[in-house]
């Protein structure tokens, strides 16, 4: 009951909150965007060259974005890298997930044992029952 009430209470007051001010898209203040920001959000606006870029020997027929070069030394993971990968940041989450089921289980089974035990010291108040 006490957490249903807190709840209540504090989308009471966000709700509250939020009437004071006008919100949305429309009563934003516009801000500035730079050039390149605008030439990235808007890739048609620019008009292609017509200049061939691939004069070189070493052009692909990929598009820019997709090429890649890279050197010897960026292809060879270094040896003393201590680096926590995908396999240990799951490795944490999932033992700390064990630690806390584990202790939520001893946790019952304290209280278990403790209503048993009071149970157990008080036979004559539960036979009449």
């Amino acid at each position: 009951m006490a957490p249903l009430l807190i709840f209540a209470i504090l989308s009471f007051l966000s709700i509250t909150r939020a009437e004071d001010r006008p919100h949305g898209l429309a009563n934003q203040s516009p801000m500035a965007v730079s050039p390149d920001a605008y030439a990235f959000f808007h890739p048609n606006v620019l008009q292609p060259s017509t200049a061939n870029p691939c004069v070189s020997s070493s052009c692909s027929t990929m598009p820019l974005a997709a090429t890649v070069k890279s050197t010897p030394a960026q292809q060879s993971a270094p040896t003393g890298s201590r680096r926590l990968g995908a396999g240990g940041i799951a490795g944490i989450s999932l033992s700390l997930l064990f630690v806390c089921l584990v202790g939520m289980g001893v946790y019952h089974v304290m209280i278990k044992r403790r209503a048993n035990l009071q149970k157990a010291a008080n036979p004559e108040q539960h036979a009449n029952v």
